[in-house]
């Protein structure tokens, strides 16, 4: 009995109806042509909608996630955190990322992206000192927000790394990215010796700075810092 169908009332009208060979009108195809270019637009429509709404999905869980991460550590977000605070059915997160693993990747990525963001903004600057100098201004400006809960990159990899594994290898992606940029700078001002060696440096100081204005929860030490920073830059 399963499976068994029957035609509609249409279909059996279809039937009945005996099958003709005559050429419908100009007007007749125009109709149809336009008909079904109404059906295909609705279509496409339709579909980029549906793209649409899961990028938008996808991207709201992610962001979600590195909020989370950044608030109370990766160890201790869950995926039901994340379904409940990107107000997704859990269900439905499992569609887009099947594991934490999946998630943390996607985390990297979208800090790798913001990173990236960055590092376009201070390409507008005239010279390589100044690009260095627009770097740690940037630092400067999160300073209320480092001293509240550290550098949201810098947290992240060393829970990752201390995963271990696969989440270990990650921590190191988004630092190697920013070094690489750093040391490029330092090597266009003519530093092509210790390039990397001035570029540790600078990336460690604005790490530990961050560190240090979150322990004792005071940006002003941030603002110190990047200061002088930026003095040692200039004079270089």
């Amino acid at each position: 009995m399963f499976g068994d169908s029957f035609p509609s009332k249409h279909e059996e009208r279809a039937i009945q109806q005996p099958f003709s060979l005559h050429r419908p009108s100009n007007a007749s195809m125009s109709t149809v042509s336009l008909d079904c270019a109404i059906l295909t637009v609705s279509w496409l429509t339709d579909f980029q909608f549906m793209q649409k709404t899961k990028t938008d999905k996808r991207s709201r869980l992610i962001q979600t996630a590195a909020k989370l991460a950044y608030r109370q550590g990766f160890r201790k977000t869950t995926l039901a955190d994340i379904a409940e605070e990107a107000q997704v059915p859990l269900g439905n997160v499992y569609y887009y990322f099947k594991t934490k693993d999946e998630f943390a990747a996607a985390v990297v990525e979208y800090r790798l992206e913001g990173l990236k963001k960055w590092q376009q903004s201070w390409e507008e600057m005239d010279s390589p000192q100044e690009r260095l100098c627009a770097c740690v201004q940037s630092t400067a400006e999160n300073a209320k927000a480092l001293a509240r809960g550290g550098c949201s990159v810098g947290t992240l990899c060393t829970e990752l790394r201390k995963e271990g594994g696969g989440l270990g290898k990650l921590a190191a992606v988004i630092f190697t990215e920013y070094l690489a940029w750093v040391e490029v700078q330092f090597r266009a001002m003519g530093g092509s010796d210790d390039a990397r060696g001035l570029a540790i440096h600078l990336l460690s100081a604005l790490q530990g700075i961050a560190v240090l204005s979150n322990s004792f929860e005071d940006s002003s030490l941030v603002a110190l810092e990047t200061g002088r920073l930026k003095n040692w830059i200039r004079a270089m």
